[in-house]
């Protein structure tokens, strides 16, 4: 079974890929640039945002699993030394949780005889020792770079086949769809409502792409004054 938080993160990540690859697109398009440096930016987007956003992943992860392995470290090293004050503290957690002191003895005793580190990880951390997502920085670090491409890649893939007369309405329905999916597999993981969530993501889309093809217009309106900025190659 998929975990949730898995999914929502990728969902997350495809996001940032879709609206992304629409801003640039959209103002580019805006700006009145050409075939082919709409295809170079949305492509150069494709890759390096994936790049960008692995890295930062595998960062982040790598910092966590740091952080985890200093806290399983100091854990064994409690349990060399006061291993009697260990399994107090897994007794008195399972007694804040509701069990019976006696029933909490006996639980704190078989789980200290079986896995005494995991067991004291559990109770004092909430951590199972290795099961984290976070403790895996490559395999984060490759989810976060598909994601992104995944979300990218069907309004790039459009730019590539599109004519240009037919660019700017098909792009959006491309968009529209993409969110879409997105949104539906975030309401499945569990995250909300599926028609909010679709609405949501569509909405934030648009708008964004809205904003982009506006601030392309503004690029080329001073195209006209400042011969330094030349998107659309009439210069």
């Amino acid at each position: 079974m998929v975990d949730s938080s898995v999914v929502r993160k990728w969902v997350l990540d495809a996001n940032d890929g879709i609206i992304s690859t629409t801003g640039i697109v959209q103002g580019f398009a805006g700006a009145g640039a050409n075939d082919e440096t709409v295809l170079f930016a949305a492509m150069t987007l494709m890759i390096t945002g994936g790049l960008s956003l692995a890295g930062a992943a595998y960062a982040e992860a790598a910092q966590d699993r740091a952080a985890e392995l200093a806290i399983i470290e100091e854990e064994q090293r409690q349990l060399a030394l006061s291993p009697a004050e260990e399994r107090a503290e897994v007794r008195d957690h399972y007694v804040r949780r509701g069990l019976d002191p006696d029933l909490a003895d006996q639980v704190a005793d078989q789980l200290m005889r079986s896995d005494p580190l995991g067991a004291s990880l559990e109770v004092e951390y909430g951590m199972l020792e290795g099961a984290a997502p976070a403790t895996r920085p490559w395999g984060v670090a490759s989810r976060g770079f598909f994601a992104f491409v995944s979300g990218a890649f069907p309004l790039t893939a459009a730019v590539v086949f599109l004519p240009d007369d037919w660019r700017l309405p098909i792009s959006l329905l491309v968009v529209i769809v993409s969110l879409t999916v997105t949104g539906l597999v975030s309401a499945r993981a569990g995250t909300g409502h599926p028609v909010r969530a679709v609405i949501r993501s569509i909405t934030i889309g648009l708008f964004i792409a809205l904003l982009a093809f506006l601030a392309g217009n503004v690029f080329e309106v001073l195209d006209q004054f400042i011969p330094q900025i030349d998107v659309d190659g009439d210069g």
